[in-house]
């Protein structure tokens, strides 16, 4: 089995493929080759020359310094430039310092681990770069159009491999994979209006691009390849222009990742439908239970475990989280069998007629119904005249419900 690490473009939001990285590489993930495509063409090519702990960390300090000047520093005479008729907006000299200084290779072929780098030629075709220079390589599968120059290698004019017909995750498959880990960047879904400018309008546009072409990949592999796409992150307010939220969004990506690791996130393919972003229904709050999949409690042995926000489903106002794609659908199917009693409160507290948050630890199934108690002294009180607690606790959320 080959295993490839695919790394999607996203501008700024490519420090949530280092968040990702780490827990990756923390839980013993090696890859066979990389692949990666405009700012994932850089984080592919560090991490194959580092693959390991030490590299991440390497990696993480790199953006976490990182400043949007070091990458479109836009000069008065680059804005000259622009109104006479040049090509691009930005000089990709920072930009190729910025390579230069940080990458650990000469070359692609001298990296660790096999790297590839996909770029677009002018035709929309789709380059896969694996040897020769590395800086020239990572720069041209980093020139967004408009804002940065082509760069010629060999015959071709090369651009953003972010807008190849051939995605990273079409090539890794190409190029043997037969299991994919993705580290997409997402994008802003909770933007209060358009990013303000031109290139940051244009960056936000191509992070929607990147995310409606990892839908349509996974659809067109089918089940010839396995893919597993680590999470994203919503609620996501951060443009791909803003390049000072990088800490943040590492330690996002960080937890989220292991979470979803923890709930099994490499035992199963991701699907299509997992990739549809609800992001009103992601925005109801935190997730109920605790973030526990409540489904897990009735499984045989009915121990609880943690969901992930990957696998989510909404009922009656609330989102819940889910270990894997089957409890998921499950929940969708029948949700009033599965969700706990009283929207989660204290079943002793509701029969008392208060209102009090239970804790998911502390359960009790009965009659096919989930519930949850304060604490185990609460729940001692509640078993001592079962029936009637929950007859009055009933009687009660039912009142609350019509008031």
């Amino acid at each position: 089995m080959a295993t490839a690490f695919v790394f999607a473009g996203g501008g700024s939001l490519g420090a949530i493929q280092v968040g990702a990285l780490r827990e990756l590489v923390r839980a013993g993930e090696r890859p066979d080759f990389v692949v990666g495509a405009s700012v994932g063409a850089l984080n592919a090519c560090f991490f194959a020359s580092r693959p390991d702990c030490e590299g991440v960390e390497a990696l993480e300090e790199i953006w976490r310094d990182l400043k949007r000047n070091d990458i479109f520093p836009l000069t008065w005479r680059s804005a000259i430039g622009w109104f006479r008729g040049a090509g691009s907006l930005f000089e990709s000299t920072a930009l190729r310092d910025l390579i230069e200084r940080h990458l650990p290779v000469r070359n692609l072929e001298d990296a660790a681990v096999p790297v590839h780098v996909v770029a677009t030629n002018l035709s929309g075709a789709t380059v896969c770069l694996s040897r020769g220079p590395a800086v020239d390589a990572v720069l041209a599968s980093a020139a967004i159009p408009i804002a940065f120059p082509s760069v010629r290698i060999g015959a071709d004019h090369l651009m953003d491999g972010a807008i190849a017909g051939n995605t990273p995750i079409l090539t890794a498959a190409e190029l043997g994979a037969t299991r994919i880990i993705v580290l997409q960047t997402g994008y802003a879904c909770s933007i209060d209006g358009p990013p303000n400018g031109a290139v940051a309008r244009g960056m936000h546009a191509l992070t929607l691009l990147i995310a409606n072409q990892m839908e349509r990949d996974l659809k067109l592999i089918g089940g010839k390849v396995d893919v597993h796409v680590a999470p994203h992150l919503c609620p996501l307010d951060v443009s791909p222009f803003n390049f000072d939220q990088s800490a943040a969004l590492i330690e996002r990506a960080s937890v989220q990742t292991r979470a979803w690791l923890d709930a099994g996130g490499l035992a199963q393919a991701t699907s299509p439908a997992e990739l549809e972003h609800d992001h009103a229904a992601m925005m109801m709050g935190p997730p109920a239970a605790g973030g526990y999949d409540v489904v897990s409690y009735f499984a045989d042995g009915g121990t609880p475990m943690v969901g992930s926000p990957e696998f989510t489903g909404a009922y009656d106002g609330m989102m819940y989280f889910f270990a894997n794609c089957d409890n998921r659908d499950a929940f969708v199917a029948d949700p009033a069998r599965y969700a706990p009693q009283y929207g989660g409160r204290c079943a002793y507290a509701m029969a008392r007629g208060s209102d009090v948050k239970g804790d998911p630890h502390v359960y009790h199934i009965d009659g096919g119904r989930l519930f949850f108690n304060l604490d185990p002294h609460i729940h001692a009180q509640w078993e001592r005249d079962l029936a009637n607690h929950i007859r009055r606790a009933d009687a009660r959320w039912f009142a609350k419900q019509d008031a």
